[in-house]
């Protein structure tokens, strides 16, 4: 990939994150300005990337693709960052996924050779730009989703107008009865791959089934609705129409989010199919995880005895506040609210206190119960030492929100040193 632009871009005080006062500077020089956070150099609030916890991640979420012969595509959604991009492809990813067509616009700009669009295509501009992408990239490989013959004619109808000048391939979504998108029976699975199969192969081409196990109704309660639905993903492929496979030089099955994928995948091994079967998951959070609900998830099922996840993922994203008021005895205000982290799936938990000029202190009992815009409500005993002025580190839970809230993100040692920076393409 090439990143030279990134690494160019001119940043001043207007970016969020940096102080209000500073020159105009490459990010590419930002590592030789000496900042450091703890030392107050930049402004609060601030998310920032841990160096040292992203590259643990990269190497035990490695390992586990490689011991269980898995490929993987991470959702780029979670960061939209191409800088992340660039580690993970170095880090051996198969692809990256996309949600929309401007995410994967993102990503081909900057040299994604491999992209899967984990949704369905549809709509003139959509499929247009799609086609334009692909005559831009001569070597770039395009996935898409398909669920239904009325989206099937849509794209056939569009592509022809657009005059492509190779396929792109399709994957055909298998669903759930009251879930997202993708055919719910194995018949509707049957009809849908005939009528791609009888579509012209200059436009469209079968590439293998796809999943995504996340919105499974009960799944925040029990594994066995992922297993039942894993099972019958498993199912309709081994039923496809064998002439379907023919030319086939391999096989996709994906599925996999962030917190069972150790279950999709164990289910996707068990495939007989008469082609080599590729196994992508497409996990996106594991590159920083996060400090609640997929820490969770994750623990519950390292703890399980029927999970072969048994490895562990470190928080890489914190999130730096101040104290900015104690109004009353049992709260504190911090300077960040929900323009700075997510809330949607659970709210930061502060694990670190820093006071400048006297250095770390207990955290204590605290929990931050409410966010405003800009404001988070912390909840406090009535013997709390905490005073305004203190600096308040939080872990974050659900890094797909938290990424898209910052243009900039500094990473840092675990010093608190500024070694790099991170720009997001939202």
């Amino acid at each position: 990939m090439d990143l030279t632009s990134i690494y160019d871009t001119i940043l001043d005080g207007r970016t969020k994150g940096l102080p209000a006062t500073v020159a105009p500077f490459r990010l590419g020089d930002i590592g030789a300005k000496g900042w450091n956070v703890m030392a107050e150099d930049l402004p609060l609030p601030l998310m920032l990337l841990r160096r040292s916890h992203l590259d643990h991640n990269a190497q035990v979420f490695g390992d586990y693709l490689h011991s269980h012969e898995l490929s993987l595509a991470p959702h780029g959604k979670t960061t939209m960052s191409p800088q992340i991009f660039d580690e993970q492809l170095r880090n051996g990813a198969w692809g990256i996924t996309a949600a929309t067509v401007q995410q994967a616009r993102v990503m081909q700009h900057y040299g994604v050779q491999r992209i899967i669009l984990a949704n369905q295509l549809i709509g003139k501009s959509a499929i247009q730009s799609l086609v334009k992408m692909m005559q831009e990239s001569p070597e770039l490989e395009l996935y898409c989703f398909v669920d239904s013959r009325a989206q099937l004619e849509l794209m056939i109808a569009h592509m022809k107008d657009a005059t492509p000048q190779r396929p792109i391939r399709l994957l055909l979504e298998i669903g759930v009865e009251g879930g997202r998108t993708g055919v719910r029976m194995p018949e509707q699975a049957l009809d849908l791959v005939n009528a791609v199969a009888k579509a012209d192969p200059s436009l469209i081409h079968f590439a293998g089934v796809a999943a995504f196990e996340g919105v499974v109704p009960g799944v925040a309660d029990s594994d066995a609705p992922v297993i039942a639905y894993a099972q019958s993903v498993v199912d309709i492929a081994n039923a496809l129409p064998k002439s379907l496979l023919s030319g086939l030089k391999e096989f996709i099955v994906t599925g996999g989010g962030s917190g069972h994928f150790d279950i999709m995948g164990a289910a996707f091994a068990r495939l007989t199919l008469p082609v080599p079967v590729r196994i992508v998951l497409r996990s996106g959070c594991y590159v920083t995880n996060d400090s609640g609900a997929y820490f969770s998830t994750q623990e519950a099922a390292r703890k399980n005895p029927d999970r072969n996840w048994k490895s562990q993922l470190k928080p890489a994203l914190e999130v730096w506040s101040y104290v900015q008021s104690r109004p009353e005895p049992t709260l504190a205000l911090l300077t960040m609210g929900k323009r700075d982290a997510p809330y949607d799936a659970g709210l930061p938990t502060p694990f670190e206190r820093f006071r400048p000029g006297k250095g770390h202190a207990a955290v204590g009992q605290a929990e931050i119960f409410a966010m405003n815009d800009q404001h988070a409500f912390v909840r406090l005993p009535e013997d709390s030492d905490w005073q305004v002025g203190d600096m308040i580190g939080s872990g974050i839970s659900h890094p797909c929100t938290a990424f898209d809230k910052w243009r900039f993100i500094p990473v840092i040692d675990d010093d608190y040193n500024v070694i790099n920076g991170v720009l997001t393409e939202f």
